[in-house]
């Protein structure tokens, strides 16, 4: 008689992945509770991405396009409410999970196995401390690691079968994981390592209907080449402009840095484990080789990034990818489960806290400073530009204008009515913003403004304007240490920028 199956067995053969849906679920309508109940407002960044959704095109100043399309999409159907703007990042990383799911399952011959393999690996995916502070905000980060997590499924299914079918989605992922950011470039480079290492890559690299996949990708980027083309390469300028190449001198605890932060992305426990184990035992089954090769390329160009320039903690976010696939693959093997248990408990424990600071701070009798708040970037800002509001009633025809992206952006979200295509005062023909690329003072059919600035400006205005009045200086405090404030000024007779710069 064939002995009955253990209770662990049992677990991880009922309705797995209905478990698994169960998590996601439970886990996107808590972020989006949070979301509401907090609430978290939007942080600058989404409300400049809102205004590039209004006007849907193959490219923005800084990013390719689909994070704007993303929010056009959204608000099209719920409208301009913050969470209708955040929307896509949960609902991107849930589909991530699900595809980190279904690689994952796809390890072993041996259901257990593969069952075990894929619920680890999707739940280490979901609980990482990057996706539960990504869930809360819609950045090129949800995409990106979306259409990264399809792209090596159906690569990894079309390098099983070789079938067609396989092989367009991978290409078609890939086209979209490269207009949602550039560094999705990165991802070709693991079946390059992974050739380096396996027979089986090699044969990959020989299989034409590799290097069509690739082609079809690249050929998504051509509307945002002719895009960057027609803006003097704009986008990719400001990439190489925020990296600080130039301007930079090697740091190796700038590296540290980046390193240390990498246990608060992945989870300090889950990458000290990976690490260990990749150095006590070289990887030995063809899945292991293909995993690290997922894994090393981006964590090595951003570390090297981080060395040489500076490299925010983030960027390496699709690497956890493969990270949470390794992970997830090893601790299939392991028997027990309080490794896996304790990373994400405390993994888990890590977004609470970031989610509910502000109760567990009140309740702990702690004040909160601009130096402690993790918040404080967002906080506020509602209530800020609300005690502006009676000035913008009173002067319905005049336009919102600043010399601030971080205003702009601000103001034209929380300022009734909305305007995204606030204009934007440069003191010089360099363009900084979107705001300046597309709606520069220099160019609007507006002669009457309502200029916003957190600095006494006066001076500079009345080189651009005849007419200068400065309407109200309104002030917010925040902490004991830190208030926002910022002065309406009320312009008209634009002079021109040749005439202002002359003076």
């Amino acid at each position: 008689m064939p002995a009955a199956p253990s209770n662990s067995t049992t677990l991880f053969t009922a309705h797995p992945f209905r478990w698994f849906l169960a998590l996601i679920i439970a886990l996107f309508c808590y972020r989006e509770w949070i979301v509401l109940s907090t609430p978290i407002t939007l942080f600058y960044d989404e409300a400049y991405y809102l205004g590039w959704a209004q006007t849907p095109d193959w490219g923005y100043y800084s990013k390719p396009p689909m994070v704007g399309w993303l929010i056009a999409l959204t608000t099209a159907i719920f409208g301009n409410a913050e969470w209708a703007v955040k929307l896509a990042s949960p609902l991107l990383y849930s589909a991530a999970a699900i595809m980190i799911y279904l690689t994952a399952a796809r390890f072993s011959n041996h259901k257990d196995t593969a069952t075990k393999a894929a619920l680890f690996s999707g739940a280490i995916f979901l609980l990482m401390p990057l996706i539960g502070f990504n869930s809360l905000f819609i950045t090129t980060d949800a995409p990106l690691i979306f259409f990264w997590s399809l792209c090596f499924y159906a690569f990894l299914r079309a390098k099983e079968s070789n079938n067609g079918a396989w092989w367009l989605l991978a290409g078609i992922a890939g086209g979209l994981g490269l207009l949602s950011k550039y560094t999705f470039i990165i991802l070709p480079t693991t079946f390059l390592l992974y050739a380096v290492f396996s027979a089986v890559g090699r044969q990959l690299l020989l299989n034409p209907r590799f290097w069509l996949t690739c082609l079809l990708a690249l050929s998504f980027l051509l509307p945002n080449l002719y895009w960057n083309y027609q803006h003097d390469f704009i986008s990719f300028q400001h990439t190489a402009e925020i990296s600080h190449q130039s301007s930079s001198s090697l740091s190796v605890s700038r590296l540290l840095e980046f390193w240390s932060g990498q246990l608060f992305v992945f989870g300090p426990v889950f990458l000290i484990y990976m690490i260990i184990r990749g150095l006590r035992r070289q990887p030995r089954t063809d899945i292991e080789k293909l995993l690290w090769s997922l894994f090393w390329p981006t964590f090595a160009v951003l570390s090297i990034q981080a060395f040489m320039a500076r490299a925010n903690v983030n960027w390496a976010g699709p690497a956890y990818v493969g990270a949470a696939l390794l992970t997830g693959y090893y601790l299939s093997q392991v028997k027990g489960y309080r490794l896996l248990l304790a990373g994400l408990v405390l993994n888990l424990l890590l977004s609470v806290g970031f989610y509910h600071y502000g109760s567990l701070t009140n309740a702990l009798g702690i004040e909160r400073k601009w130096g402690t708040d993790p918040y404080k970037r967002i906080l506020g800002w509602p209530e800020f530009v609300h005690q502006f509001q009676p000035w913008f009633d009173q002067y319905p025809d005049y336009k919102l204008s600043s010399d601030s992206r971080k205003l702009l952006a601000y103001f034209g979200y929380y300022i009734t009515p909305q305007d995204f295509t606030g204009v934007a005062l440069s003191d010089d023909s360099y363009i900084e913003d979107h705001y300046e690329l597309q709606y520069p003072l220099s160019r609007s059919k507006e002669t009457r403004f309502l200029f916003v600035s957190e600095h006494d400006v006066e001076a500079k205005l009345k080189r651009y304007f005849t007419d200068v009045t400065l309407l109200t200086e309104q002030t917010l405090p925040l902490y004991s240490n830190f208030s926002r404030s910022a002065r309406l000024y009320k312009v008209s007779g634009f002079k021109g920028i040749k005439q202002a710069t002359d003076q």
